[in-house]
């Protein structure tokens, strides 16, 4: 195979906000789980049920911040700005909004679907959040970086046919990086 996979590595931010949100849906459900787990003391199946449905819900609420909230935010720092608020900080505004909507979200599902006493789903419905509101920035500031990264290296030029001198090696299809595949 003397020719390298064509591959548009560009083409994997046309669904950011999809693939964010399933990547965020995925940890969120580990982190439910194991909080649930040792604060409410329910039981694994208990557990693992709310880990699976109120994540979801919360997928959704993720979704909706970052395709309806983070647009409206930004529109309305830079038509009306307000001294403390930057629109370099979207990140923190979002996970702030999300992280108050999650407790709201973690404590009624907890009470419903474990039938944990009220005290513990309201501690857990604290606790988790907080835990996921650090992961939904971390994962929104890194992703974000990785995108600014990619088109800073970009010439400009389609990656499906760079020219030698323009040669970038691909971090996301490392056959893209052989020349040769005798």
């Amino acid at each position: 195979m003397k020719d390298f996979l064509k591959y548009d590595d560009t083409q994997i931010f046309k669904y950011d906000n999809l693939i964010l949100s399933v990547i965020y849906t995925i940890g969120h459900i580990l982190v439910a789980m194991t909080c649930n787990r040792i604060i409410t003391g329910a039981s694994l199946d208990m557990a693992a049920a709310d880990a699976f449905v109120e994540p979801i819900i919360n997928g959704f609420w993720f979704y909706f911040l970052l395709v309806y909230l983070k647009n409206k935010i930004e529109r309305g720092l830079i038509n009306k700005p307000i001294p403390f608020l930057k629109n370099i900080n979207v990140g923190i505004y979002l996970a702030v909004i999300y992280t108050i909507g999650h407790i709201l979200i973690a404590m009624t599902c907890n009470r419903l679907l474990t039938g944990a006493p009220l005290n513990l789903a309201v501690i857990d419905a604290f606790i988790e959040p907080i835990v996921n509101g650090f992961w939904f920035y971390l994962l929104f500031e890194v992703f974000n970086k990785y995108k600014q990264k990619v088109k800073a290296t970009s010439t400009g030029k389609s990656s499906k046919n760079p020219s030698p001198a323009s040669h970038n090696n691909s971090k996301l299809a490392p056959i893209n990086n052989k020349k040769n595949l005798d």
